[in-house]
C-alpha cells in the first residue's frame, strides 16, 4: 500500500521538488559533503537523506517515485519496528496490532508518500528505542550498539540535537526507575560508535563552510526558539494549540485510547522490566507507540469507554464527508493552513491556496463517507456486546479502505499545486542563451532545477532556507535585486520570470515589456519577449 503509485502524483512545490533537486544535485556534482541547491550552498538538513536518494536517482533518474522510495520504506520500517517492540513486551498479539495501528495510521501514510525526512528521522528514533528495549531486558549488549548506532543515522537525518532526545528520556527514565550506575548504559564505545557516524560528515561540512554548526545549533534551534533567527525562513509556525489540533486529528481513530493508555503506563508500581520500558515508552511518545499498551490485561478498561468514542469520530466524519460531498458544507475557513507549511506562508503574505476542484473530490468524499458510516454502525455492535476484538479489527478495517481515497486526495492536492504545467511551459521556449528568473524563494519550485539544468536567478528569496548560503561568495550572481532584474529585463537577451507571487504584489509591475506565458499551480511565468 505504501509502495503503491508513489510515481503517479507530480512533485509537491514546495516541499518534495526542492529536496529532490538537492539529491540531484548530489548525483551530478559527486559532491557528498556539501549540499546545493541552484549553487546554493544548503544547510538545514543533514545529508542521510539526499545521499540516499541520489542513489536511487543513479538507477532509475530523478523520478517522483525513486525520490518518495525512502518516506514509504521508512514508513514501513515504522510499523514493523513497532511491532517488534510490541512482541518484545507482551508477545506476538500485541505486537502484530501495533504493527498494524501504525501501518494504517493517516499521519504515517502521508508523511510517508512525501519527500522529507520527518518519517526516516522517525525509523531511526524508534529503532534506537528497540535496541534499548533488547539490552534491558538482558538479551544482548547488541542492542546497546543498535541504540547509539541508530541515534548516529538520526543525526545524519534531520537534527542532531533532535537525536539526543533519546539519550534525555532515557536517563529519566534510569533516574525515575533508580537504575545503577548510570554508565552501565552508556559504554565506551556506545558513544564512540555514535560519534563516528555522525561526527565525520558535520566536521567536514564545517571545515568547507565555516559557521554550519553555529547556523544548526545557535540560529536554527536557540535563536528560532526566541523568534530571533539571524537567517530567517519564510516558513509561519502553527500555534501550540494548533499543533496539538493538527496531532490528534494525524493520530485518529487511536489517539482516543491515548488517556487511557498513558494512565496505565505511567501508574506505578512497575513490577518488571516491561512493565518499566512501558513507561519509558509513554515517556517518551504515548501518541507514537503508547496506544498498544491496551492489550487485554487484567484491569483494562472496559471496551464500551474505549470503543465509544471511535464510533463517536467514526459517525461524525461519515456525516462530514457526506454533507462536503452533497455540497452541503463549505470548506472550513484555515483547515488547509493548519495542516500545509505552503498554504500558511501563503496566507501570511495575504494569498490563499486553492483546493482541489470539488467535483473531484466528490467521488472520494462520498466513498470515504461510505466507510466511515458502515464502520460507525459496526463498532457500535462491537461495543453494545462488549466485543474489543471485533472492534479493533473493524477500525483497522475502516482505515485500511480509507487509506487508498487520502492517497487519492493527495495526488490531487499535489497536481494542483505542481509546478510541472510552468516548468512544461518553460522548457517548450527555453533557448541556449535565455535567462530564467525566480521570484521568491526557490524552495517554492525546487522541480523547476530538476529539468532547467542552467543557473537559475532569485530575486525577493532571501528569505529562505537558503539565507544561510546566500552569504557565501559562490551565491553572489545567484540573487538578484529588482533593479538588477529591471536591466536584464530590458536587454537583448531573452528572459523568463517564475513568480510565486500574486500579480499585484509581484515586481512584475515594474517589468517592461511583459507577456504572461502560463499560469498555474500558483505560479506565473512571464517573458520580456511574446511567442
Amino acid at each position: 500500500m505504501y509502495l503503491l503509485g508513489l510515481g503517479t502524483a507530480p512533485f509537491l512545490d514546495p516541499p518534495e521538488g526542492f529536496h529532490a533537486a538537492i539529491a540531484e544535485s548530489v548525483r551530478q556534482s559527486g559532491d557528498w559533503i556539501t549540499l546545493r541547491l541552484d549553487g546554493v550552498r544548503y544547510f538545514d538538513k543533514p545529508p542521510l537523506l539526499y545521499w540516499l536518494m541520489a542513489l536511487s536517482f543513479a538507477v532509475g533518474g530523478p523520478s517522483e517515485a525513486a525520490a518518495r522510495l525512502w518516506p514509504a520504506a521508512a514508513a514501513i520500517g515504522v510499523a514493523a519496528v513497532t511491532g517488534w517492540i510490541g512482541t518484545m513486551l507482551s508477545g506476538p498479539r500485541v505486537g502484530l496490532l501495533a504493527g498494524l495501528l501504525v501501518a494504517v495510521n493517516i499521519g504515517t501514510f502521508v508523511f510517508g508518500r512525501e519527500v522529507k525526512p520527518d518519517v526516516v528521522f522517525v525509523f531511526f528514533m524508534l529503532l534506537a528505542f528497540a535496541g534499548f528495549i533488547v539490552a534491558y531486558r538482558g538479551r544482548g549488549r547488541w542492542g546497546l550498539a543498535l541504540f547509539y548506532a541508530s541515534l548516529g543515522l538520526a543525526a545524519l537525518t534531520k537534527d542532531f540535537l533532535g537525536a539526543a532526545a533519546p539519550l534525555g528520556v532515557v536517563v529519566a527514565f534510569l533516574w525515575i526507575t533508580r537504575e545503577r550506575p548510570y554508565g552501565v548504559w552508556a559504554p565506551w564505545w556506545g558513544i564512540l560508535l555514535l560519534i563516528a557516524i555522525a561526527l565525520p560528515w558535520y566536521a567536514a561540512a564545517e571545515l568547507r563552510s565555516r559557521g554550519l554548526l553555529w547556523y544548526t545549533v545557535v540560529d536554527n534551534h536557540v535563536l528560532n526558539f526566541a523568534r530571533q533567527r539571524v537567517f530567517p525562513d519564510e516558513d509561519v509556525p502553527l500555534g501550540s494549540l494548533q499543533f496539538l489540533g493538527v496531532t490528534l486529528v494525524a493520530f485518529l481513530p487511536w489517539v482516543l485510547a491515548a488517556p487511557w493508555a498513558l494512565a496505565r503506563a505511567l501508574r506505578p508500581p512497575w513490577p518488571d522490566a516491561e512493565a518499566r520500558l512501558w513507561g519509558l515508552l509513554a515517556l517518551w511518545s504515548v501518541l507514537l507507540v503508547g496506544f498498544f499498551t491496551l492489550s487485554p490485561q487484567p484491569g483494562a478498561v472496559a471496551p464500551r469507554i474505549l470503543i465509544g468514542p471511535i464510533v463517536l469520530v467514526s459517525a461524525l466524519i461519515a456525516a462530514v464527508l457526506a454533507l462536503g460531498a452533497l455540497g452541503r458544507l463549505p470548506a472550513p475557513t484555515g483547515v488547509l493552513e493548519s495542516v500545509d507549511v505552503p498554504a500558511r506562508n501563503l496566507g501570511a503574505r495575504g494569498q490563499a491556496a486553492a483546493w482541489p476542484p470539488m467535483e473531484l473530490l466528490r467521488p472520494i468524499m462520498m466513498k470515504g463517507a461510505l466507510v466511515f458510516g458502515l464502520a460507525a454502525v459496526a463498532l457500535a455492535v462491537a461495543a453494545w456486546r462488549r466485543l474489543p476484538a471485533l472492534g479493533i479489527g473493524v477500525a483497522l478495517a475502516a482505515m485500511i479502505a480509507f487509506l487508498p481515497m487520502v492517497g487519492e486526495g493527495m495526488a490531487l492536492f499535489a497536481r494542483g499545486r505542481s509546478a510541472r504545467p510552468i516548468v512544461e511551459a518553460l522548457t517548450r521556449r527555453l533557448g541556449p542563451g535565455d535567462v530564467v528568473v525566480h521570484e521568491g524563494p526557490l524552495e517554492d519550485t525546487g522541480s523547476l532545477l530538476l529539468t532547467v539544468t542552467r543557473p537559475v536567478h532569485v530575486v525577493r528569496g532571501l528569505q529562505s532556507n537558503l539565507a544561510f548560503g546566500a552569504t557565501f561568495p559562490e551565491a553572489r550572481d545567484v540573487f538578484w535585486s529588482e533593479s538588477r532584474l529591471q536591466e536584464a529585463w530590458a536587454a537583448r537577451r531573452r528572459c523568463f520570470l517564475v513568480s510565486t507571487i500574486d500579480p499585484q504584489h509581484s515586481v512584475e509591475r515594474s517589468l517592461t515589456p511583459l507577456h504572461l506565458v502560463a499560469e498555474g499551480g500558483g505560479r506565473w511565468l512571464y517573458s520580456n519577449r511574446a511567442d
